[in-house]
Parts: C-alpha cells; sequence; structure tokens
C-alpha cells in the first residue's frame, strides 16, 4: 500500500471511510517522512533546530506508519497524533524557518488535513488556532518575521478562503449524500411497497384461483362436486392390485321427481334436491366424495368401506329424509343403489352395477335401498 495514489473519498459506508482514511494516512506518513528527513538533512548546518524537528518527526511518521499496519483499528487515534504532530512540525518551520518565504503553505496543508481526517469542527479549531498564531506572532514578534503586514494579510485571507471553499465542498457533500440516502429511502420504501403489493396480488390471485378451482368443481346449486370433477379425481381412488380395502358407490335417485316438478313447480323441486343434498352433506364422512351426478341423481363415492357399512350409510340418509317432510310436499323418498367396486373396474362399469341396483330399488317399490346382485 506504500504511495498508492490518493483517491476522491465520497461519503460511503463507514467500511469505506475506514479503507480511505488507512490509504490517506499511509501516503502522507510515508510522504512526509521522507521528506520530512530529507529536509532535516539539508537544513541541519543552517538551521540546527529545524534539522532537528524534521528528522525528529521523520521518524514519528514512520513510526505511525508502522503503528497504522499494525493496528487499523485505532486509526482515529493515530491520525488525530499525526493531526496534532504536523501542526507541531509546520508551525515550528513557519516560525523559525526564516528565509524560506513559501513556508507558509505549510500552514494551508494543515487545515486541509484537520478537514478531511477529524471533520469541520476540528477544521473551525485549527483555523482559529492557526490565525491567532499568525497574527499574534506579527503583532508581538515574538519570533522573528521577515513577513510585512501585507504578507500576513495575505496569508490570513488565504486560510480563510481555503477553510470557505473546504466548508462548502463538505456542505455540497454531506447535501449530496443526504440526498442520495433520501432517494435510497424512498426507493426502498418503493420496492417494499410494490413488494408488498405484489405479495397482496399474488395472495388475491392464489385465492382467486381456488375459488375458481372451486366453482368448477362445485355444483352451484347443491354446493355438492359436479360430476366433471368425480370423473377427474376418480382415478385417485380406485384400487391397486393387491390393495385389502374396498370402496363403495351408492346411487343415489328422489322418487317421482318429475311429478313434484310439474305439481309444484321448479323453484320447489330446487328446493327438494338442496334438501336431500344437505342430508347427503352430514352424513358422510371427510374421505366420501358427494356429487350431483345430474338432475334429481346423486351420488356418494365412499372408500375404505364394506357393503354392509355402505348399506348402512345410505338407509340413514333414507331415513332421515323419511322423517322430514317438506310442506306441501310432505315427506321426500329416495331409491339407492350400492355396488362395490373391483380391481381395475371403470367409472362407467361401477356406475352401470350401481344403477343396475338403483333398477331393482325402484321396481320393488321406490324408498329403499337395494345392493346390486352379484355383490
Amino acid at each position: 500500500m506504500i504511495m498508492r495514489p490518493i483517491k476522491r473519498f465520497p461519503a460511503l459506508s463507514d467500511a469505506d471511510n475506514l479503507r480511505y482514511k488507512i490509504i490517506f494516512l499511509n501516503n502522507v506518513f510515508t510522504f512526509s517522512g521522507v521528506v520530512s528527513f530529507t529536509m532535516g538533512v539539508i537544513r541541519w548546518n543552517v538551521h540546527p533546530f529545524i534539522g532537528k524537528v524534521d528528522i525528529a518527526f521523520s521518524l514519528i511518521a514512520f513510526g505511525l506508519l508502522w503503528a497504522l499496519h499494525r493496528d487499523k483499528k485505532n486509526i482515529e487515534f493515530i491520525s488525530s497524533i499525526a493531526l496534532w504532530l504536523c501542526f507541531v512540525q509546520f508551525i515550528t518551520v513557519y516560525l523559525l524557518a526564516h528565509g524560506n518565504s513559501t513556508r507558509s503553505g505549510l500552514l494551508l496543508l494543515i487545515l486541509a488535513g484537520a478537514f478531511y481526517l477529524k471533520g469541520r469542527q476540528m477544521g473551525y479549531y485549527m483555523l482559529a488556532i492557526l490565525l491567532l498564531l499568525v497574527i499574534g506572532n506579527h503583532s508581538t514578534q515574538w519570533f522573528l518575521s521577515e513577513y510585512s503586514h501585507l504578507d500576513i494579510l495575505s496569508l490570513c485571507f488565504y486560510l480563510l478562503a481555503q477553510f470557505f471553499i473546504i466548508r462548502n465542498y463538505e456542505c455540497l457533500r454531506e447535501s449530496q449524500t443526504n440526498h442520495l440516502k433520501a432517494l435510497n429511502t424512498d426507493l426502498e420504501a418503493l420496492v417494499k411497497q410494490r413488494t408488498e403489493q405484489l405479495a397482496a396480488a399474488n395472495t388475491a390471485l392464489e385465492i382467486e384461483k381456488e375459488n375458481l378451482k372451486t366453482l368448477s368443481s362445485t355444483d352451484h346449486l347443491t354446493g355438492l362436486s359436479n360430476r366433471h370433477y368425480f370423473e377427474a379425481v376418480f382415478t385417485q381412488h380406485t384400487p391397486k392390485v393387491g390393495r385389502k380395502f374396498s370402496d363403495a358407490l351408492i346411487l343415489i335417485d328422489i322418487d317421482r321427481f318429475k311429478s313434484i316438478n310439474d305439481t309444484h313447480g321448479h323453484l320447489l323441486g330446487d328446493q327438494v334436491i338442496k334438501m336431500v343434498a344437505q342430508c347427503i352433506k352430514k352424513n358422510t364422512r371427510i374421505s366420501d366424495i358427494a356429487v350431483r351426478w345430474g338432475g334429481d341423481e346423486m351420488l356418494i363415492y365412499a372408500p375404505r368401506i364394506t357393503l354392509k357399512q355402505a348399506t348402512q350409510l345410505a338407509e340413514k340418509i333414507r331415513q332421515q329424509l323419511n322423517n322430514k317432510p317438506l310442506p306441501p310436499i310432505g315427506n321426500i323418498s329416495i331409491s339407492c343403489g350400492v355396488a362395490m367396486l373391483h380391481l381395475e373396474d371403470s367409472l362407467p362399469q361401477l356406475l352401470h352395477r350401481a344403477d343396475q341396483a338403483l333398477y331393482q330399488a325402484k321396481q320393488a317399490g321406490r324408498n329403499q335401498v337395494a345392493i346390486y346382485g352379484s355383490e
């Protein structure tokens, strides 16, 4: 890192500022150490005291460079030491190195270093001290000065001008930094808002998809599954080879439903259908699939059930409907056909057997449960 070119120092993160300060101090210590040692050797015969100050400072600068590489965490402490050592050296050279009219430029360097290393407040203090020392020494002549009144006035103007230039630069940089931070904050808030809106939209879309899925799979009058849905999921419930449990299908038909529609109208007919559907839903298990197959026909697909249990379920629904009259019709009766699913059965095959059992119930006088004869 020695003599690495110093770059621009934007107001970035703390880590970046720390890295830039290390680069800056690394260059300052290396450069000032070499220059101070060289000037100390040159001045040794002309100004022994100044030569000793320069050589001493060069040794301190190299020591600080070593300390900087050893412990970067204490950079603020090291920079404070460096700043005040430079201040002492530059003031000493300014006061004692007569005959070198350009030495006043060192004061401009120390003021710029104070601003950069320690901020605006330290720059105020350093400027005030420099002005007091320069004007005070010129007025009292504590140390011999070959500068004229105009030279001192010019130097004070230079110090003040540098102060205002650096101060305005710092204010502009802070303003730009705050503006960028505000823009970044606004951007983060906007991104967060858009993210939340997108998440809400996705959630609403998922809910809508579920609603559409439910609507597409549900009969709007009864709330039971519709025929299309049952045909689509039937293959998921068909038995595999070697499965030991059985499934049953109960086909349900409302007795004399056409007569109910013709006599009392379709509105009351729809009420009868909904009444039967509610009774079916109340008595079926979570694993059962209750379907409105079409018109007044409904069915229950009951997985993992025995023939006896399926028959009892159909009989229970039939009896509950018999015991719940609907004015002005009176008691509602249904006929049920029960068929068991066989291995490698297709849905039409299963439905055909259940329909045969339902036909038997109808032929036997309706309002009863029949089992397919070969079960």
